[in-house]
């Protein structure tokens, strides 16, 4: 089983007709045809695992609203185990307007409340790890910088935890995660943790890779769209693993496809190259399809 820490989210999806321009603003005029709700967040990583027919128990924080009821509802239906923690901040929904035909993002509205979590809820937290220390060898921590994950917590988690810790990270926290197993930047984050533009160029990611494995103890991922990955170990060996490409629909939520299947190749037993190599994978597939989506065992294995 994988656990998966981090900011679970709702994203709503209104999909609509454009046909008119709204005579009280120079704005579209969205006739909604239909309404979708899928995982977000956290969440997301969370059914990417499980699409892969397999364990997953997800941790974060919830409240008992329309939309966390929607949120549980949704992880009761794709097999994922949870446990929602609350400090009464609503739960976090990133609603999206679609124009049909052109699928063509019109408005993002965000509804979230961002501030630390307290020390009891952190205590909550961390008996939920310690309990499932026997059940799992693979923690994946899906930080979206909401406030969930603070320093307390991952010192508490890195000495609870028995297993391998990967973080795909917000640049913000990222002193919080040293001496974790591996850290997941892109190329943009990479740039924002050590405060200067990294070129999408081989030469380039190895300097910054090895200095940021060096900084931070830990193997570092860092994804680089159209070009892959470079893997960057903590013994100095470094991998530049391509992508196949193909047509590209909808990168949200490629990232958190790429931790989840990264997690499930390493709780399979592969080796970090080849775990990055199907991570890869995964992305590249994911990619080409509208929305926040996953991959599946077929999709991922079929070819071979």
């Amino acid at each position: 089983m994988i656990i998966v820490l981090g900011e679970v989210m709702l994203d709503k999806y209104t999909y609509g007709k454009v046909e008119r321009i709204n005579p009280e603003a120079p704005v579209p005029i969205l006739n909604v045809v239909e309404e979708r709700y899928t995982l977000g967040g956290a969440g997301n990583v969370a059914n990417n695992i499980s699409s892969l027919n397999h364990d997953v128990f997800l941790i974060s924080i919830l409240n008992h609203d329309e939309f966390g009821k929607c949120i549980e509802e949704l992880c009761n239906e794709n097999n994922i185990k949870y446990c929602f923690v609350s400090d009464g901040r609503p739960t976090i929904v990133k609603h999206r307007f679609v124009a049909m035909g052109y699928n063509q993002q019109l408005l993002r509205v965000d509804y979230e409340k961002i501030y630390p979590i307290n020390d009891n809820l952190a205590k909550k937290i961390l008996e939920v790890i310690k309990n499932l220390n026997g059940e799992s060898k693979i923690l994946i921590i899906s930080d979206y910088a909401k406030g969930l994950i603070t320093e307390e917590l991952m010192d508490g988690i890195k000495k609870e935890f028995k297993g391998k810790i990967l973080v795909d990270p917000k640049p913000k926290n990222i002193e919080f995660y040293k001496d974790v197993y591996l850290i997941k930047p892109n190329l943009k984050e990479a740039s924002q943790i050590l405060g200067r533009e990294i070129e999408n160029k081989n030469n380039e990611l190895e300097k910054a890779g090895l200095e940021l494995v060096d900084k931070y103890n830990s193997n570092f991922v860092i994804t680089r769209s159209e070009k892959g990955a470079t893997l960057i170990t903590l013994d100095g060996d470094i991998f530049h693993i391509p992508t196949e490409v193909k047509e590209v629909h909808d990168v949200s939520g490629a990232g958190d496809t790429f931790i989840a299947v990264l997690g499930y190749a390493l709780d399979k037993g592969y080796d970090l190259v080849d775990a990055v190599k199907l991570a890869n994978k995964a992305s590249s597939i994911v990619v080409g399809k509208v929305g926040t989506a996953t991959v599946s065992l077929d999709e991922l294995f079929g070819e071979e």
